[in-house]
């Protein structure tokens, strides 16, 4: 991918693609971030293709890498995903 290109689609990076990344780190299926998310299923799953498709990786795992790699989301931001859920569930 040439550089300009790979700059706009770090830039291009939406809210609901960073939630997804974060909620598949953490072991979410489709279905579930579709409940958590307010969203169809059909929905989750085209943003993942379209976000795969943008950085050109074939899996979400890639797609996590290249997140992480890129700094478009940190360890520390999956982890607070998952702590902040849990927090709610025990409530």
């Amino acid at each position: 991918m040439a550089h300009k290109e790979r700059n706009s689609s770090l830039k291009s990076f939406t809210r609901y693609e960073q939630e997804i990344l974060k909620l598949v780190a953490n072991g979410y299926m489709d279905g579930q971030i579709a409940d958590e998310l307010s969203m169809s299923e059909r929905t989750v799953k085209e943003i993942q293709v379209n976000l795969m498709r943008k950085w050109d990786v074939h899996t979400m795992s890639s797609a996590i890498d290249y997140a992480l790699g890129n700094r478009l989301i940190t360890i520390y931001e999956i982890l607070e995903s998952r702590f902040l859920k849990r927090k709610v569930e025990f409530n």
